[in-house]
């Protein structure tokens, strides 16, 4: 993605930049402004930024570059490839003068850094990532100088963890007692990222709010060096959010196995009692009932995976066509192995993706004696791992494989929150069916449902559009993903013509309001439908995330309203984007 000489030549823009921040930070009085934001900034800020934008801009022409001071009248559609600046991050560390204070660089592409340079200006210090290494130089701002990071593996038994000061909140001392670390240290900036890298501290959690410029080049170094950052459902941090904002994560240093799921659940206050629910609905599962619960993308309506009146009790309590198949959700590698038989391409996908929204159909291992019941009986099986660590959490304790569609009724819309799922199933229980729990801990954070692709051959088909998207599978494998009709056999869900659909006719690409009708919009509303007293809009920045996490919850509240229509307002097939166009074609289809 970016080429040796191009980071030559990066480094030599942040060492200029460096030089004009310790121009600023030798100065005996800084003036410093509060942006709207109430966050200070400084003459330095503005012009390492005007700097660093410029020159990014001579070396990137086609590319945006945003910096932390230049973001407004952004158009947040479409945000394939940008440049991230914050010219100081940890502006109050460099009004106090305590040194620790960095400039940042970080090159987003298809929602992920893929590049990311950091500069310590008062040590003078260099890190930055490439060809999926991590790298530091300390003193000369010569890349001959550079020595790859290679931090040991992380010891959770004996946790160092690295944390700004302000984030040890009472919100998470629950949360600290189940983690445990040995030592808790404080610092600001994202020096916290290259020492994570470095492999000085093992874990650092992030319960107040940041900007992605805060956090995309210690992002893209930290990976190189075998972290990543998570948020609190387990994805692996994306960018091109809505106005630029994270929420909450935990990043981690060198990992050999995706870490457990008691890492991401700072939100609970009570474990123990979580512990507790987790077991309970567990043992209801093995008993061969249905469970429901979140997972990254929507909620799930689950069974056990070896028992076929468990299944059928899915099949009942949906009113699910018995053609449509289920997708297995497992807890880890070795276990779908068992069950499927799992191709190289198959393998690469995993090893990217997984734990996280991607199903894959793969055929069968018809030595396993269960193979068949998962597939009822088919040849082939959808499978998937999770990231959502409450779903995690379950299929471990289940020790068994669970058969999960989304929990609401066939055809409907999808769930979620846990309120869409008591909408849809009134009493919870049917003749032959009954819903023993509903685990409602994190929610759901993608809001559709995963990207599903068949890699039974050397070359992937997909079947559904999701999170995950065409380009960022086509990034990983750098081969072109095909489509496949709707003519096709069914393999996988979300393959039918007619889907995710309200009771309420959707009409889609609107321009012109009818009278009577809902409208279901994004970004800024056209003077046509001025005169339209219902509206939901998925995003008025028109950002697809937002638009995405909203979609269900905007169609269910249209749909309440009982109207003539619920006209769709055109959304850009870009990223996820075309995922939301694909729910929304099959939400509309006329039998």
């Amino acid at each position: 993605m970016i080429k040796y000489e191009e980071i030559k030549n990066i480094i030599k823009i942040i060492e200029e930049c460096s030089a004009v921040a310790l121009t600023f930070y030798k100065q005996k009085k800084l003036e410093v402004s509060i942006k709207d934001d109430n966050s200070p900034v400084t003459k330095a800020d503005l012009e390492i930024s005007r700097i660093a934008t410029n020159k990014l801009s001579e070396m990137f022409p086609n590319d945006k570059i945003i910096s932390e001071e230049n973001i407004t009248n952004l158009n947040e559609v479409d945000m394939t490839k940008y440049w991230l600046i914050d010219p100081i991050d940890g502006t109050k560390e460099f009004i106090t003068k305590s040194g620790f204070f960095t400039i940042n660089f970080a090159l987003i592409s298809n929602n992920k850094p893929v590049f990311g340079i950091i500069c310590q200006p008062t040590t003078s210090s260099v890190w930055f990532n490439n060809n999926n290494k991590a790298y530091k130089i300390k003193k000369t701002y010569n890349i001959l100088d550079a020595k790859e990071l290679q931090p040991k593996t992380i010891n959770y038994n004996k946790l160092n963890m690295i944390c700004s000061s302000t984030n040890l909140k009472s919100g998470i001392k629950n949360w600290l007692n189940v983690i445990n670390p040995l030592k808790i240290s404080h610092i600001g900036s994202s020096l916290k990222f290259c020492y994570l890298a470095e492999g000085k501290y093992d874990i650092y959690p992030r319960s107040i709010p940041t900007m992605e410029w805060d956090t995309a080049a210690g992002h893209s170094i930290l990976k190189a060096s075998g972290g990543n950052i998570f948020t609190i459902n387990g994805l692996e941090l994306y960018y091109g959010k809505n106005h630029f904002k994270n929420d909450n994560f935990i990043a981690f240093s060198n990992y050999k196995n995706f870490p457990l799921s008691k890492y991401f659940l700072e939100n609970i206050e009570d474990y123990k009692f979580y512990l507790k629910r987790i077991e309970t609905a567990s043992s209801s599962l093995k008993n061969g009932k249905l469970v429901v619960f979140p997972t990254e993308t929507v909620f799930g309506l689950g069974a056990i995976g070896t028992s076929e009146n468990a299944i059928s009790a899915i099949y009942a309590a949906k009113n699910r066509p018995q053609n449509n198949p289920l997708i297995a959700h497992f807890s880890s590698l070795e276990q779908v192995k068992k069950y499927v038989i799992f191709t190289d391409l198959a393998n690469r996908l995993a090893a990217n993706f997984w734990p996280g929204p991607l199903t894959m159909v793969l055929n069968v291992n018809e030595k396993n004696r269960f193979s068949k019941t998962l597939s009822r009986g088919k040849n082939t099986l959808a499978v998937r791992i999770p990231s959502h660590p409450v779903a995690l959490d379950l299929i471990s304790k289940c020790e068994l494989p669970i058969l999960a569609p989304s929990a609401n009724k066939s055809g409907g819309i999808s769930p979620t929150s846990a309120e869409h799922v008591k909408q849809d199933f009134k009493k919870l229980h049917g003749p032959t069916w009954e819903i023993s729990d509903i685990l409602d801990f994190n929610g759901c954070e993608v809001g559709i449902e995963s990207s599903v692709l068949d890699c039974r051959n050397e070359l992937p088909v997909i079947l559904r559009e999701g999170f995950i998207t065409l380009k960022n599978i086509e990034d990983v494998l750098g081969i072109k993903v095909t489509n496949k009709n709707f003519s096709d056999e069914l393999i996988s869900p979300g393959m039918l013509q007619k889907h995710y659909a309200p009771k309420t006719k959707v009409l889609l690409n609107q321009k012109k309001y009818i009278t009577g009708s809902a409208c279901l919009s994004f970004g800024k509303l056209p003077i046509a439908f001025k005169n339209c007293k219902h509206i939901f809009n998925l995003s008025l920045s028109e950002n697809l995330f937002e638009a995405s996490h909203l979609l269900y919850e905007g169609l269910r509240y249209l749909d309440k309203l009982d109207l003539k229509f619920i006209q769709v307002l055109p959304i850009p097939s870009i990223g996820i984007g075309k995922a939301l166009n694909d729910r929304l074609k099959r939400a509309s289809f006329n039998e």
